[in-house]
């Protein structure tokens, strides 16, 4: 591994870990910045440090700590993911709670029309984060190519008790149908 790359996989052990002191001298050194993008994928620091699939890294405080360093939270891939997509996929609540908060748009599409309110579906105890992304203007009228999000969503598991609370809680935000 060069030189370059070990540096990256350092910064990321850093992210992962919380070692914020560490994480300051790495981008110190001059060579990476905070506000680098892959020049393939598009991936910023949120995008690499959420690409695993820990639920737990990085923490909130680290995506609070590197979006204060001006990491643009809606910055979207080359498959056009953002940072919350991953968060979503990683089952990192803590990160998505985090980046909706600095403003994350949860109806942000990607490349497969796939938006992090769509994702909420994984998680029906946390009404929480559901509630959350609706608050921050996620829209159950989504129309994704095939079906408006709420409509599609209860049909795949609409019978199952489970989500009967995530579905009261979208009802909430529904409005009145077009």
């Amino acid at each position: 591994m060069d030189k370059y790359t070990t540096l990256g996989v350092n910064i990321l052990d850093a992210i992962a870990t919380d070692d914020f002191e560490l994480l300051e001298k790495l981008f110190k050194q001059g060579e990476k910045s905070y506000l680098e993008t892959s020049p393939k994928e598009g991936w910023n620091w949120l995008h690499k440090s959420l690409l695993g699939f820990e639920s737990d890294e990085p923490s909130g405080k680290m995506v609070e700590y590197l979006i204060s360093k001006g990491i643009t939270v809606n910055a979207q891939d080359c498959y056009g993911m953002t940072p919350l997509h991953y968060a979503m996929r990683a089952k990192n609540v803590d990160a998505a709670i985090a980046l909706l908060n600095a403003g994350a748009d949860p109806n942000i599409p990607n490349q497969d029309n796939l938006i992090p309110l769509r994702m909420c579906i994984r998680y029906p105890e946390r009404l929480d984060l559901l509630e959350l992304m609706l608050k921050k203007g996620g829209d159950v009228h989504y129309f994704n190519g095939q079906d408006y999000l709420l409509e599609g969503l209860k049909d795949f598991k609409g019978s199952d008790p489970t989500y009967k609370e995530f579905f009261a809680k979208m009802e909430e935000y529904a409005g009145s149908k077009e």
